[in-house]
């Protein structure tokens, strides 16, 4: 569910762990800082959701996005996910 912060941001999905920003694979970077940005604003654990649009061809991004926040444990707490276009507006 998205959340407006006091600055009139908006968190793309706020949970009880994680502040949750959804953005396209070639966005990858947008996606951390955004994210790192909500999850400090709201005391959770920042989280990109990479949305995979071109399959195998989006894979570079999402390897260049947790190289970024994994390699050397540059970011302590980061949670990446992927999502195909086709389960966005899935009803489950």
């Amino acid at each position: 569910m998205e959340y407006k912060l006091n600055d009139k941001t908006r968190v793309d999905c706020l949970t009880e762990k994680y502040a949750v920003e959804f953005d396209f694979a070639n966005k990858w970077h947008e996606c951390i800082g955004q994210a790192l940005y909500y999850g400090q604003k709201t005391k959770r654990t920042p989280a990109c959701v990479l949305i995979m649009e071109r399959g195998e061809k989006d894979l570079k991004y999402l390897k260049r996005l947790r190289y970024a926040v994994y390699n050397k444990k540059k970011i302590p707490e980061f949670k990446t996910f992927t999502i195909k276009p086709e389960h966005i507006n899935s009803t489950f």
